[in-house]
């Protein structure tokens, strides 16, 4: 059975400020600090300072509004260059397998509705 770890209240205050202040995620602070237990931070904020637990459920992700109008663009940009990419590689790998099914006549793709075997 695991060991139970207790935390001093000036520890846990610590990192609740952290978590409140946006410089750490709930998930981010369990892991930097080795903290024990899905919901402890969330535990430690609402016995602390519950005024801002139903904050924390509000804010966990940032909004579009947190980005200006350029990091989108260019965010965008990155990824539709991704996604080019990514076709161009599917539509090459779906030549090559024709041509080599037609070469060494054999099937590659796999019949649609093909039952796999028992094991």
């Amino acid at each position: 059975m695991e060991e139970r770890k207790f935390y001093s209240e000036a520890f846990k205050k610590a990192v609740i400020q952290e978590v409140l202040t946006g410089r750490l995620s709930k998930e981010q602070a369990k892991f930097k600090y080795n903290i024990a237990g899905n919901s402890a931070i969330l535990n430690w904020i609402r016995k602390f300072d519950p005024s801002k637990s139903d904050q924390m459920k509000k804010t966990n992700s940032p909004k579009i509004e947190d980005f200006n109008q350029q990091e989108l663009e260019a965010e965008n940009k990155r990824l539709r260059a991704e996604l080019d990419y990514e076709r161009l590689r599917t539509l090459s790998l779906n030549v090559m397998i024709d041509i080599a099914e037609e070469q060494f006549k054999i099937p590659i793709r796999k019949k649609s509705g093909a039952k796999q075997l028992k094991k």
